[in-house]
């Protein structure tokens, strides 16, 4: 049996199938440094998000919640750390997209909420007024 091909956020054809997930993240690891003195921060995390589902990442402080989230968006620096696995939205894979296009990404198909809320949301707006604001910058 064939599974249709779906359509992409941005209208074009998708190289994701239906039944597959929007997001799957395999054998994710970011190693920070080099030689001796290289640390891993993520090890082997491995996950799926379904079109419409919401995940949160809930761990221990400094269990490597937000690198993991960061390695996904890249948003790491580019020098001292290695990152390795597969990061896969809808069909693409993030980790050999070029700068440029991954940019084009953030915000309009992915987007990450920071944990220092205080940093990046008002707490005298409410939050659907600030969440439209950055759909409609983003054209969403």
């Amino acid at each position: 049996m064939s599974v249709p091909a779906t359509t992409s956020s941005a209208g074009r054809p998708s190289g994701r199938r239906a039944a597959e997930p929007l997001l799957s993240v395999r054998d994710l690891s970011v190693t920070f440094g080099r030689g001796r003195k290289a640390f891993t921060a993520v090890d082997g995390v491995s996950f799926d998000v379904a079109p419409g589902q919401t995940v949160g990442l809930v761990g221990e402080s400094g269990c490597g919640k937000s690198v993991t989230s960061l390695a996904i968006m890249g948003l790491l620096p580019a020098r001292g750390n290695t990152v390795t696995g597969s990061v896969r939205f809808d069909g693409d894979e993030l980790l050999d997209l070029p700068g440029d296009q991954l940019r084009d990404r953030r915000g309009r198909d992915v987007a990450m909420i920071f944990q220092d809320p205080l940093s990046s949301l008002n707490p005298v707006v409410s939050l659907g007024v600030q969440v439209a604001r950055c759909s409609s910058a983003t054209g969403g």
